[in-house]
């Protein structure tokens, strides 16, 4: 698994209470998703739209994935 040195996750207010448990799952889901052929740098976009914490980490990893041409 690639190991991610530096991530930024903006998070909805709503999940301010739970940010860290939040963005720890949501960088687990894009390491998983990344080669050890991964770019330097990416930049990934996911609308939450009332999406759960569990949600939004499964739509960054379909949007790496996507990105990185699944090669993960």
């Amino acid at each position: 698994m690639t190991r991610i040195r530096r991530m930024t996750v903006t998070l909805p207010p709503r999940l301010r209470h739970l940010a860290e448990h939040e963005a720890r799952r949501i960088a687990r889901e894009a390491a998983a998703q990344l080669g050890d052929d991964a770019p330097r740098r990416l930049s990934v976009t996911v609308e939450g739209r009332g999406t759960s914490g569990y949600g939004l980490a499964t739509a960054v990893g379909r949007s790496v994935a996507t990105s990185t041409k699944g090669r993960g």
